[in-house]
């Protein structure tokens, strides 16, 4: 073997080993990628029933003040139909 060849062997090898050790990274990021994910998902899961548990009371104060606002209009309609009559 001449110098060329044990160069070119020396520089396959090194990026060879240097090919594995990345692979070995991304497999590493990647794992802690899908656990990050994972969490996530379920930080969102629990973030979308506390607001499903806020938006039920909310929603039930709105109908409230609805029927409030209809009983108002029809005692007005009531009022004035009275005042219609007496004249």
């Amino acid at each position: 073997m001449d110098t060329t060849q044990i160069v070119l062997l020396a520089i396959a090898v090194t990026l060879a080993v240097f090919l594995v050790a990345l692979g070995f990274q991304t497999f590493f990021v990647l794992r802690d990628a899908r656990k990050t994910l994972i969490r996530m998902n379920r930080l969102f899961d629990n973030a979308d029933d506390l607001v499903g548990q806020v938006r039920k009371p909310i929603e039930s104060a709105g109908n409230f003040v609805t029927a409030l606002t209809a009983g108002a209009g029809i005692a007005h309609l009531l009022k004035r139909g009275d005042k219609e009559k007496k004249k």
